[in-house]
C-alpha cells in the first residue's frame, strides 16, 4: 500500500506524536508499503525508509495568543493550505492524521477529489469548536489507550480501535552504563539518577520532581528535553538550593536516546495534565528501567503498579518524594521491577505490532 502520514511537528518537534508518525512510518515500510509524511519545512527526515515532502507553514507563535489550541490550529490551518492539495493528487491508498487540527484538510482533500482512505490515530483530546462538522472525512478511528478511545467515542459518536503506540525493543535494550556521559553531564558516576524525557512545558509536572528532590539527599535529576519550561525549573532549583543536583541535558537525539536511559536508576513522568500514552515511558522500561509515573489516563494501562514501577498522585510532593526514596534505597527491587519492565515492553508495545495493526485494520476495512 501507498501510506501517508500527515502531520505538520514531524519535522520541528520531537515529542511522541512526532516519534509515532516516524518508527510507525518505518515499520510500515519495513512490511513492504511505501511510506510518505508530510511535514512542515524546517528539519531533516529521520529514517531514510519513509519519504519525507515537506511544505512551508507560519509558526503558531507568530498569531495572536487566543489561546494555544487557536494557534495550533492556525498553524495547522496555514499548513493546509499547501499540504491539502497534495494529499488530494498523490494517489495515496491511506492517510493518517493525528490531530482534530487536521480534519479540514482531510474535508478539503476529499473534496478535491482524493480517494485514500482516512485514519484518525489520536493520541490526545485536542478538540475544537467545529471540529465534529469534519468527522464525515474520517473512515477509521484508532487511540492508543482505552482511557483516549473512550473520550474520542463521546466526541464524535464513532466505533474506536485500540492500538497501543511502542517502542523498538532492538534499539531500546538493557544494557551497560556509560561513564563517559555522566562526566559530560557533571554526575558523579555512583549518584542515584532520577531521569525524565520529554517536552518541558508546566503540565508535564517535572516541578514535581525539583520539588521532591529537595528532599533526598545525594539523588540527582535529569531532564531530557527543550521547552519554555526550563528557566522556571532551574529558577526552583536555586531558590530550593539544589540547582547542582538538576541537570539539563536538552535535546537528545531518538538513536542516542536508549544509553541517556540506561544510565537512569529510575524513570519519571509526574505528569499534572493528563497522558493519552506515554512514549518515553515503553522506552524506559524498554531499556529495563523502573518508571514512576502519575495515576493519570493511559498512563495506568502501560505501568503495573508494584510491578514494572509505581503509579503515583499527580502534583503530590510528599509521595513522590517517598517512592522515589523507598526505591532509590532497594537496588534489588529496582533490578526485579526493571526486568518485569522489559518484559512488558517487549511483549506488549512495539512498533512492529502497531504496524501491522494498523495495516490490517485499512486493509480490511478497504477490501
Amino acid at each position: 500500500m501507498n501510506i501517508c502520514f500527515y502531520n505538520v511537528t514531524a519535522t520541528t518537534h520531537f515529542g511522541g506524536l512526532e516519534t509515532y508518525c516516524w518508527e510507525v512510518g518505518r515499520a510500515l515500510a519495513a512490511r513492504g508499503n511505501r511510506v510518505t509524511l508530510v511535514a512542515g519545512e524546517g528539519g531533516p527526515a529521520r529514517h531514510g525508509e519513509v519519504e519525507l515532502v515537506t511544505f512551508p507553514f507560519t509558526d503558531r507563535t507568530r498569531f495572536p495568543n487566543l489561546g494555544t489550541r487557536f494557534r495550533k490550529l492556525m498553524e495547522r490551518l496555514s499548513f493546509a493550505h499547501r499540504a491539502a492539495p497534495y494529499l488530494a493528487s498523490a494517489g495515496f491508498d491511506a492517510v493518517v492524521i493525528n490531530k482534530p487540527f487536521d480534519m479540514p484538510a482531510l474535508g478539503w482533500a476529499r473534496w478535491r477529489g482524493m480517494g485514500a482512505s482516512t485514519v484518525f490515530r489520536s493520541g490526545g483530546a485536542d478538540f475544537f469548536p467545529g471540529d465534529r462538522w469534519f468527522a464525515a472525512a474520517v473512515d477509521h478511528w484508532v487511540s492508543t489507550s482505552r482511557y483516549n478511545a473512550a473520550q474520542i467515542a463521546a466526541r464524535y459518536h464513532r466505533p474506536v480501535t485500540l492500538i497501543p503506540n511502542g517502542v523498538d525493543t532492538r534499539l531500546f535494550v538493557p544494557g551497560q552504563r556509560n561513564p563517559v556521559l555522566r562526566r559530560q553531564w557533571g554526575i558523579p558516576e555512583a549518584a542515584p539518577l532520577v531521569v525524565s524525557v520529554g517536552r518541558l512545558v508546566g503540565w508535564k509536572g517535572l516541578h514535581v520532581m525539583v520539588d521532591a528532590l529537595a528532599g533526598l539527599a545525594q539523588a540527582r535529576y535529569l531532564v531530557v528535553g527543550e521547552g519554555g519550561e526550563r528557566r522556571r525549573l532551574e529558577d526552583m532549583a536555586r531558590q530550593l538550593g539544589i540547582a547542582d543536583r538538576v541537570h539539563f541535558a536538552g535535546r537528545v537525539s531518538h538513536d542516542q536516546l536508549p544509553e541517556t536511559l540506561r544510565e537512569a536508576d529510575l524513570f519519571v513522568q509526574p505528569s499534572i495534565g493528563e497522558e493519552a500514552f506515554g512514549i518515553s515511558v515503553v522506552e524506559a522500561m524498554a531499556c529495563g528501567v523502573p518508571v514512576l509515573v502519575s495515576r493519570n489516563g493511559g498512563l495506568v494501562e502501560i505501568v503495573e503498579d508494584g510491578k514494572t514501577g509505581r503509579l503515583l498522585p499527580p502534583g503530590d510532593v510528599p509521595a513522590w518524594r517517598a517512592a522515589l526514596a523507598t526505591l532509590l534505597a532497594a537496588p534489588e527491587t529496582r533490578m526485579v521491577m526493571g526486568q518485569a519492565a522489559r518484559e512488558r515492553a517487549d511483549g506488549e508495545f512495539t512498533w512492529a505490532a502497531n504496524a501491522r495493526k494498523l495495516e490490517q485494520l485499512i486493509m480490511e476495512r478497504t477490501a
